[in-house]
């Protein structure tokens, strides 16, 4: 398991999101170029992430609006996502 901060960039907010997986060989791509790359699923993991149970339709597919900072590892290894994107 492992942790990535996400920024609601237009209030600067960041929340710490639980992931109930492994860190893999494809995570920094799941996050940056993947699925998680797109504002939609970062807004679910950050609604989630401060307790809220957000619906599908409430997610809007963008770029920009939240930014994956690092995810961290269990072993307190914090790896940069989003700053690592040309």
């Amino acid at each position: 398991m492992y942790k990535v901060a996400i920024r609601k960039n237009e209030t600067g907010e960041i929340r710490l999101c639980k992931q109930n997986l492994e860190w893999g060989e494809h995570s920094d791509y799941w996050w940056t170029e993947g699925n998680m790359g797109c504002d939609c699923n970062r807004f679910l993991e950050f609604e989630r992430a401060g307790g809220e149970d957000p619906e599908w339709d409430a997610a809007e597919c963008s770029e920009g609006k939240y930014s994956a900072l690092y995810a961290e590892l269990p072993d307190g290894k914090k790896i940069s996502l989003d700053n690592d994107r040309g």
